[in-house]
């Protein structure tokens, strides 16, 4: 399934599937850094869920900071995620959660591993 990302009238319009996003005034940069920030709060969910960690939604969220490169080829070169969580259980491993977070985070892997980027012509 292919997602399409297209501007009209001011509005960005996502469509991936049978899902589409409104996305007023986001520019490339908020959109790569959203994407980042989604996936960690994603995977936390999951990871929190397997364990038996109790939660609340709003207990959870990511805030992203990418760097620009000042010079050369326009890229991102460093991104610094912050999460927020929930205390957990005294028995609970933090870091052990931390690195589970990191390696399930889809997003994060492919930024770390440089994937290949095909530009053609539809």
């Amino acid at each position: 399934m292919a997602t399409k990302i297209q501007k009209i009238n001011d509005v960005i319009t996502i469509n991936s599937g049978d899902k589409t996003y409104d996305l007023p005034g986001a520019d490339p940069k908020i959109l790569v850094e959203a994407t980042l920030a989604s996936c960690a709060v994603k995977t936390m969910r999951e990871v929190l869920e397997r364990d038996g960690i109790d939660y609340n939604e709003a207990d959870l969220a990511a805030e992203v900071e990418g760097t620009l490169s000042e010079s050369g080829v326009k890229r991102f070169t460093h991104f610094h995620l912050k999460l927020t969580y929930p205390p957990f259980p005294s028995e609970y491993d933090e870091d052990k959660f931390l690195i589970t977070v990191e390696r399930g985070c889809i997003i994060g892997n492919t930024l770390k591993n440089e994937a290949t980027v095909e530009f053609t012509k539809r």
